[in-house]
């Protein structure tokens, strides 16, 4: 039996040591490795519900935003985006193509294959967002510059807690070409957007409102273009589906298995520590007889 015991405490030893060397390398290395290659297979579709208004003639639209991966690269992960309206002027439909890091998530600017250089978050935001904190450095692809999303509250939606962030921007563009009659004139693009945002992964859930305005910046400034739009309902609860099932995964890979790694060290090392104790139970010494019962 104590051979047995002595055997049972060996392999103790080992899975104890086993597991101790898994925690800290599924923590670090095998969980990140996971959730990276879960960005190489991005495949999301968005639909957008609003009015393009052109001219003070505002017209409805409706249309799609399909997110998918076309190709992975080391790093970097190159991402299209196809915008088709099936609703209101076809004249918006465009097609984009970006590149962002995988690790950092930032676009990488310059890169060769991008329809246009960027950088900052677009259309992938951090994951493990804190709540109160700003995100700096979000990309807004209609001005073609960077800006802060300002925090504004979280939510708690169908289950699903989400943080709203906001962002309101202009710039003045002093040349601006806008075709005949004006060609070149100075103009106002403003931006203003509010995302509601999955803060453990970082998934861009819904649009609440979203606008882009063109304005002509003559003495009586006068709005040549407007777009407003936001997430259909649709859209919105597929998308909220899809961040608590991204939210609960993430939580498995980060929290759960590592605390059942955890309790399994513990459990096995208390096995251990009962097992040692029976050992040395076993080899006391018998006491000598004393000479007086000799």
């Amino acid at each position: 039996m104590s051979a047995l015991r002595r055997k049972s405490s060996i392999a103790l030893i080992i899975g104890i040591v086993v597991l101790l060397l898994l925690l800290p390398t599924w923590s670090m290395m095998i969980a990140p490795s996971i959730m990276i290659s879960e960005l190489e297979k991005i495949d999301l579709l968005y639909v957008y519900e609003g009015t393009y208004e052109y001219v003070g003639f505002p017209s409805p639209i409706v249309f799609e935003a399909h997110l998918y991966v076309e190709q992975v690269e080391e790093a970097d992960i190159t991402l299209r985006i196809d915008v088709n309206m099936t609703e209101g002027s076809s004249g918006l439909s465009r097609n984009s193509t970006y590149v962002f890091n995988k690790f950092t998530r930032e676009n990488v600017r310059n890169a060769p294959e991008a329809d246009k250089p960027r950088e900052g978050y677009d259309p992938l935001f951090p994951s493990h967002l804190k709540a109160d904190e700003d995100i700096p450095g979000a990309w807004l692809d209609n001005l073609n510059t960077t800006a802060t999303l300002e925090f504004n509250g979280s939510i708690r939606i169908e289950g699903v807690t989400l943080y709203k962030y906001f962002v309101n921007k202009t710039i003045i563009v002093p040349d601006f070409n806008l075709g005949p009659p004006l060609d070149y004139a100075n103009c106002s693009l403003m931006s203003t957007k509010t995302l509601l945002i999955e803060p453990l992964s970082g998934l861009c859930t819904y649009t609440e409102n979203e606008t882009f305005s063109l304005i002509y910046n003559s003495v009586s400034p006068w709005v040549l273009v407007r777009l407003t739009y936001k997430s259909t309902a649709e859209s919105k609860a597929e998308k909220l589906e899809y961040a608590k099932a991204l939210h609960d995964s993430m939580q498995l890979l980060e929290l759960y298995i590592p605390t059942i790694i955890g309790v399994i060290a513990t459990g096995l090392t208390i096995a251990l520590a009962f097992n040692v104790r029976r050992l040395k139970r076993k080899k006391l010494p018998k006491p000598e007889k004393s000479s007086a019962s000799r």
